[in-house]
């Protein structure tokens, strides 16, 4: 089996499934993508949203294809399909407000798995913010999803690029306006809405909400903060690591020369800048903000430049937490 690494062709959503989206993934992250676009999928196994190999022998293959072909050598033990979304995001105008259901309530509803989300703030204007979590000031969440008030608790934080932010399921979420994000989520397509700026399509029809599964999943207490992360040295720069939950892994890469990559887990690579990808006698030059997927079996692989990776992976949390000591607790999930 002659394995490489796959530079993906992304999917897009756009139109009315994204009203609030635009044009920065193609004219910045130069992405062929359409008018009015919010999320290019880099990594995605979604129906309907697949991305696609762009390179090499199997050019041209699904994601989904891959998986049949290469199996654990692609991505490792998994159950239950491929685990991992990976997106860029354009939000000109807010998103919705929404919030994601757990692995628990998912299941009993039909769904394959819940939702955790790892988010990057890549640019952002100045004074830009998003919404992470509510201020209930002591009214319960069906009184305030009774009284339609929601846009009356949300926590805003402000954001600027690097901020890392962690949003497990039950963390009621959106970005604010002119914010572009890489995000990292598991394989699920379940959200659930419940506010969207009274915004109406051409025909003056509100989009759906969904006040019952919200505050069924909703947890109104959640209020976290920006990830610091922790870093450690390794041969070719520094690597900090941001979260580590049960369902993914995800850090950057801050590179300085020639870093040797993990083998035996699937990782997702998406450079910040142009930089080069080696394995046995083959190279690659990856682009800033192409994703690349390194097959689980493929043993010495090496990054190579001067910029920052941004770097998700199913997680190994035992060799994590021994590597990291008591550093441990400031990567987002590893220590529940």
């Amino acid at each position: 089996m002659n394995l490489y690494p796959l530079l993906m062709a992304p999917a897009f959503r756009y139109g009315k499934a994204t009203p609030w989206g635009g044009h920065m993934l193609r004219d910045v992250f130069m992405k062929d993508a359409p008018d009015n676009t919010g999320e290019s999928l880099e990594v995605s196994t979604l129906e309907g949203l697949e991305s696609m190999v762009a390179n090499g022998a199997h050019a041209g293959k699904s994601l989904t294809r891959m998986v049949e072909l290469w199996g654990d050598q692609l991505t490792g033990p998994i159950q239950g399909g491929f685990p991992l979304v990976l997106k860029l995001l354009d939000a000109q105008e807010p998103s919705s407000v929404h919030v994601h259901p757990d692995d628990d309530y998912a299941r009993a509803h039909g769904g394959a798995r819940g939702k955790n989300e790892g988010l990057v703030i890549l640019n952002a204007e100045p004074g830009a913010k998003m919404v992470y979590g509510l201020e209930t000031d002591g009214e319960s969440l069906k009184s305030i999803l009774d009284s339609d008030a929601v846009g009356e608790h949300l926590r805003w934080v402000n954001v600027q690029p690097g901020d890392v932010y962690y949003i497990p399921a039950g963390m009621v979420h959106a970005l604010g306006s002119e914010i572009q994000c890489y995000e990292l989520q598991d394989a699920c397509d379940i959200t659930y809405r419940l506010y969207d700026w009274d915004r109406t399509d051409k025909d003056g029809k509100p989009r759906e909400r969904h006040p019952e599964q919200a505050l069924a999943v909703t947890d109104p207490d959640l209020a976290l903060f920006k990830n610091e992360g922790t870093t450690v040295l390794r041969k070719g720069g520094s690597v900090t690591y941001y979260i580590s939950n049960t369902h993914f892994e995800f850090c950057r890469l801050n590179l300085s020369g020639k870093m040797p990559l993990p083998s035996g887990r699937m990782l997702l690579l998406t450079p910040l800048g142009e930089c080069a990808l080696h394995w046995g006698e083959e190279q690659m030059t990856l682009a800033p903000f192409s994703t690349v997927i390194v097959p689980a079996a493929l043993e010495g692989a090496v990054i190579e430049g001067n910029t920052k990776v941004l770097m998700s992976s199913l997680p190994d949390r035992d060799a994590l937490r021994e590597e990291l000591g008591y550093r441990a607790e400031n990567v987002a999930g590893l220590m529940d």
